[in-house]
């Protein structure tokens, strides 16, 4: 099996991820996760996701993804790169990385020392 990818954050902008992840030969996305429980569910029926989460903690914790693909609101994207980069994720940002200048390099920082 390849990589495997988890999003979180599932709103409008999550399916078009879904599927640029799903042109990708030997991908697997293998789950995907929301605060809001029913739109977590709605996106995994939708694309046929094996496993929605609202806790992100607990679905890097349980699925172990290589990729974590975070497309929340920008003032979330340095707490949720911190812990996907502690979980050994590599982290796709949906723009805008940040919506300061501090918490942009703050999110570089962690990636770098995560090496």
């Amino acid at each position: 099996m390849g990589l495997k990818i988890a999003i979180v954050g599932c709103g409008k902008i999550a399916d078009a991820h879904v599927e640029e992840i799903g042109k990708i030969p030997s991908v697997q996305l293998c789950a995907v996760c929301d605060l809001e429980p029913i739109m977590a569910e709605q996106l995994a029926v939708r694309y046929g996701v094996p496993s929605w989460y609202s806790d992100v903690a607990k679905m890097l914790d349980v699925e172990r993804p290589d990729v974590l693909h975070i497309t929340t609101p920008a003032q979330s994207h340095l707490s949720l790169t911190k812990q996907a980069v502690a979980a050994g994720c590599h982290v796709f940002l949906e723009k805008p990385v940040a919506l300061r200048h501090c918490d942009a390099e703050a999110i570089i920082d962690s990636v770098a020392a995560a090496g």
